[in-house]
């Protein structure tokens, strides 16, 4: 049976600045739609039909910007992480103490999922989808991300601020877990502003990093028993 042939994708062709202005927008509305269908369906569940339909165009015409439906996942999860990855550089060039350092960095963190939560919200949700490279790729930066967490708080520990007998490794998984799961609760609509929160989420994990003064030691009997 013949195939229908699709056009030729943008980076096929050589384009004028203006054409290439027009596709980056065309593309930035592509994913844009994938990601309101992605976060309101599942990525499992929703279909390059439906992001056509959100888009307004003929799937067909879809292919001329992509190739599957995991490339418009992918966009989502690279730009995601290019702002997560800018938002931590900001903070490191930042010339404060380590404890505020980490402060600034959850703060502003937080700040960006809440003014963005639907595609913060398929970024952590949607991420296992991907196949091959990518999942290989997003899988060391997320461990690459874990230790730099790490890292700064051990930057705090050095500076006396956090207890050097403060377990690293469990601390920054669990600050990372409660800043990840921010999209999961939070509505645009409710009473506290997004930075009202972040600010919030701020003070809450340097208290909390600061007020535990040593490691908890688990007992054997307890670690048998989990």
């Amino acid at each position: 049976m013949a195939t229908k042939a699709r056009s030729k994708r943008p980076k096929d062709q050589k384009q004028t600045p203006t054409a290439r202005a027009r596709t980056m927008k065309r593309q930035a509305e592509i994913t844009a739609a994938a990601c309101e269908v992605f976060w309101q369906q599942g990525y499992r569940a929703a279909s390059i039909q439906d992001v056509a339909d959100r888009v307004g165009v003929l799937k067909g015409s879809l292919y001329y910007y992509i190739e599957s439906k995991e490339d418009l996942l992918w966009r989502i999860i690279e730009d995601v992480h290019a702002e997560s990855t800018a938002i931590l550089e900001e903070s490191l060039a930042l010339e404060v103490s380590p404890i505020e350092r980490i402060r600034l960095f959850i703060e502003r963190h937080v700040a960006w999922y809440l003014n963005n939560v639907e595609e913060v919200a398929v970024f952590f949700r949607e991420w296992r989808h991907l196949t091959g490279e990518r999942l290989r790729t997003v899988k060391g930066r997320r461990r690459g991300y874990e230790q730099v967490i790490r890292e700064l708080i051990e930057a705090a520990q050095d500076a006396g601020d956090i207890s050097g007998e403060l377990d690293v490794h469990y601390a920054a998984r669990y600050v990372l877990a409660a800043v990840n799961a921010v999209p999961d609760w939070y509505r645009p609509n409710g009473s506290d502003s997004a930075s009202d929160i972040a600010e919030t989420y701020g003070a809450i994990t340097v208290g909390l990093l600061t007020g535990t003064p040593r490691q908890v030691k688990t007992s054997a009997r307890a670690r048998r028993a989990a």
